[in-house]
């Protein structure tokens, strides 16, 4: 993968390994991404992409590695993604994403790193907290 030696762990069956990094593609991730289940490494960086991260890549239960880094991608991180759980490596940085950090799975094992210039992202492993919507209840006191 561009002089990066990635280990695949599973040898039990087949699996592809998607890199359209660095063209100039514009437009939506496919929905149709998503139905490709033995996909385990997936790189849409450095392109043009726009929208949202499609929910449906939960679907691909193999994936181990994703990078969509360097686009223009919007939007709230899906929590679905969490199901993932052989998410190993994961890059979303350079994009326009908003929200919370999804706080569960794989997703509690990433670092900064998948996050950088995300200006309106906010929780962990970030320093940034996210605004509490909800007061906390007050307790008023009779005398």
């Amino acid at each position: 993968m561009k002089g990066i030696e990635y280990k695949v762990r599973n040898n039990l069956h087949i699996y592809i390994a998607i890199d359209l990094s660095c063209n100039q593609f514009q437009g939506k991730i496919p929905k149709v991404t998503g139905e490709h289940r033995w996909i385990a490494l997936l790189n849409l960086s450095h392109n043009s992409l726009t929208g949202h991260i499609p929910s449906l890549l939960r679907n691909m239960k193999e994936l181990q590695y994703l990078d969509l880094s360097s686009n223009q991608l919007t939007g709230a991180i899906p929590p679905q993604l969490t199901t993932l759980i052989f998410l190993e490596v994961l890059n979303l940085s350079g994009n326009q994403y908003r929200g919370e950090i999804p706080q569960k799975g794989q997703f509690n094992t990433f670092n900064n790193n998948s996050y950088l210039e995300n200006s309106a992202l906010c929780g962990l492993p970030l320093t940034k907290k996210c605004a509490n919507t909800a007061s906390p209840p007050t307790r008023s006191q009779k005398w």
